[in-house]
């Protein structure tokens, strides 16, 4: 399947199919990508087969606090899932090929659909730490595109409509999740920083006034990706802090370890309800 589909041109994420294949047939209908510190995320899951990014040709070892580096295939609410605990990021000096691995590894796999989540910090009015915004746009201020020098297989550009890259569908089953669960939540839009540094008060004032709901250092490499490889998009931001006040990394992590049993409870109620996963 992988030689229908466009790319960066590099061989890993089929290296890395083999790898899973030789072990095990599962294929997975959706991925979960965990962001820092929601590697709990997900504990009712059975597990079919596990891998450590260092046995996947291509992916990195991890070094960032809070991101184990693991691919668990296995069932959620009787989906099949290849869940990553821990993602690659473009701060970490990768390039973003790499930092879409596990979303062409998932998506040569069988998975059509991609949860997204991230630990952010909250710039619009009235977010607080423990909210959860549900992804309905991004704003790509990398300073690149997660595209650049992907081809379709007949050699050209993928030139891809980015108008609803987060699905509505998916959008309104987790905000109603959500809101069963007492979560505080609302939509919004995900400002993608390139990190590692948190951002100045200039900064702040610049992303609220562009729209910006909330902020962080990953997303867009994997969404982009996504769309141009067909794939549904779900984002799910908790927020860890307020942006504006001094913060530290490990404290976004004890944050989000604390709100990763009810980011898995969403996932899983998302994942019971929707349908259409699997793309061919």
């Amino acid at each position: 399947m992988s030689a229908e589909l466009p790319g960066p041109g590099d061989p890993f994420a089929d290296e890395a199919a083999e790898v899973v294949r030789a072990r095990t047939a599962f294929e997975p209908e959706v991925v979960v990508v965990l962001g820092s510190g929601l590697g709990a995320a997900l504990a009712s899951m059975r597990e079919e087969a596990s891998f450590s990014f260092e046995e996947l040709p291509g992916f990195p070892r991890p070094t960032v606090p809070g991101h184990a580096g693991r691919l668990v295939l296995g069932e959620v609410s009787g989906v099949r899932v290849a869940v990553f605990r821990g993602r690659v990021h473009f701060y970490e000096g990768n390039d973003l090929a790499i930092c879409a691995l596990p979303i062409r590894l998932a998506r040569v796999l069988g998975a059509g659909t991609a949860i997204l989540t991230a630990a952010t910090g909250g710039i619009a009015e009235g977010l607080a730490a423990g909210h959860l915004v549900v992804g309905s746009d991004h704003i790509n201020l990398l300073g690149h595109s997660p595209l650049r020098g992907w081809r379709r297989p007949d050699g050209s550009p993928p030139f891809v409509d980015m108008v609803d890259a987060y699905d509505p569908e998916l959008a309104a089953l987790a905000v109603a999740a959500a809101e069963r669960r007492g979560v505080p939540v609302r939509c919004g839009v995900y400002a993608a920083m390139m990190g590692p540094m948190y951002e100045t008060p200039a900064e702040i004032a610049f992303l609220r006034t562009i729209g910006a709901d909330v902020v962080g250092m990953s997303v867009v490499p994997e969404a982009v990706p996504a769309r141009a490889l067909g794939m549904r998009v779900l984002g799910l931001f908790f927020v860890t802090n307020v942006v504006g006040a001094k913060v530290e990394h490990e404290e976004v992590v004890r944050a989000s370890d604390r709100m990763a049993g009810t980011i898995g409870a969403v996932i899983e109620d998302v994942l019971a309800e929707g349908a259409g996963w699997t793309r061919t």
